[in-house]
Parts: structure tokens; C-alpha cells; sequence
């Protein structure tokens, strides 16, 4: 049993540096409750492209589990309850735009305004990050928003990811067709990531 969670533990760092980023390129993330082993079936369909996979994995994931991941983001982020609730309110009722667009500032207030950071900038998300006292495992997951990705990369940028969902772009008024359920799930599966892995462990 040793022997074989050492080897999928190896097994996902081989893939990490590249299935996550591909990941994250596709505009999705993790959340706690995707299981390591599961992550790097994840990555392998990452690094070979299979884009659709994701897509269908994905929105199937979070759609049928949106309530319950509410709950625990209620529970973990109680000084933001009030509009986790009312994003998840515009989202069942197919405002999509409005969901989307508070679920992408939530995720970033959990940072400390520091997550949509474009390449050269990375260093402020990185500094806050080092707060907390991680361990190997969740700095390798940390590397979804460490990395530059379609959702922070610079407007003029975005066309070299496949995801089409971009913070700059949304809130600067330049996409005006962003509204749609699988940007709300995307951008939820953000704020699901940081709510479970940014400032797990924070130092006393």
C-alpha cells in the first residue's frame, strides 16, 4: 500500500508542472474534495489536450455539487457569506454575468487583492502566499495561480489560452459575452480553489 501511494504521489509531480497549468489554461480549477489520484487522471487529459473531457468533468463536477460547496464556503468564509449566497442566487437564476463577476472578486478578496497579478507582478501573490506554512503538496497545487493563466494573463494575451474567460476583459467591459454557465462555473471553481487551499495552514 506504501509502495503504491508513493507511486502515485510521484506519478502526479511528474505531471504537476504542466498537467496544472494546462488545467488552469482551460480556465478550471480543483477544490479539496478532487482527490490527489483523481487530480493526476486530470493532468494526463490535460497535457494531451483532451480539453472536452475536462469541460464535460468539470461542469458536471460543480454543477451537481454547487450547493454543498456553498455551505462550506459559507462556513470558511463568514465575513463573506452575504454575497456568496447572492452570487449563488444570480447563478441558479442564469445571471450569469453577475455570478461570474462575484465570484471572480471573491476569489480575489481571499487573496488580499493580489491574485489577478499579470507575469512581472506575480511576486506580491507570492509573498502573500508565504504566509502561510503550506507544505510541498499544496505549494504544487498553488502553482494554478503562481503560474500566468488565461484568467490573469494581460487582455492582448488571453487568445493564447483556450479558456476565453479573463478578469481583465470582464471587468473592464471589453467581453460582452461572458455571461454564460460554464464562465460561472469556472470562475466558482476559482474561488473554491482559493477558499480551500490559500491560507490553509497561515502562520501564528
Amino acid at each position: 500500500m506504501i509502495k503504491k501511494a508513493v507511486e502515485g504521489y510521484s506519478k502526479f509531480l511528474g505531471l504537476s508542472e504542466i498537467g496544472l497549468k494546462n488545467i488552469a489554461g482551460y480556465g478550471w480549477y480543483i477544490d479539496g474534495g478532487i482527490t490527489m489520484g483523481y487530480t493526476t487522471q486530470l493532468m494526463e487529459k490535460a497535457v494531451n489536450g483532451d480539453n472536452e473531457f475536462l469541460d464535460n468533468f468539470f461542469v458536471k463536477y460543480y454543477r451537481e455539487n454547487i450547493n454543498s460547496l456553498i455551505e462550506i464556503l459559507k462556513n470558511r468564509q463568514d465575513s463573506r457569506q452575504k454575497i456568496i449566497v447572492e452570487a449563488l442566487d444570480c447563478h441558479n437564476e442564469q445571471k450569469y454575468y453577475a455570478s461570474t463577476l462575484l465570484f471572480l472578486s471573491q476569489a480575489d478578496g481571499i487573496c488580499n487583492g493580489q491574485l489577478y497579478r499579470t507575469k512581472k507582478e506575480k511576486e506580491a501573490l507570492k509573498k502573500f502566499l508565504s504566509k502561510s506554512e503550506n507544505g510541498n503538496f499544496i505549494n504544487i497545487l498553488l502553482r494554478m495561480i503562481t503560474d500566468e493563466s488565461a484568467i490573469d494573463v494581460g487582455y492582448s494575451k488571453k487568445e493564447s489560452f483556450d479558456s476565453k474567460l479573463n478578469r481583465h476583459a470582464v471587468v473592464h467591459g471589453l467581453d460582452l459575452n461572458f455571461g454564460s454557465e460554464i464562465n460561472s462555473l469556472k470562475a466558482f471553481s476559482l474561488l473554491c480553489f482559493v477558499s480551500d487551499f490559500v491560507n490553509r495552514y497561515k502562520k501564528l
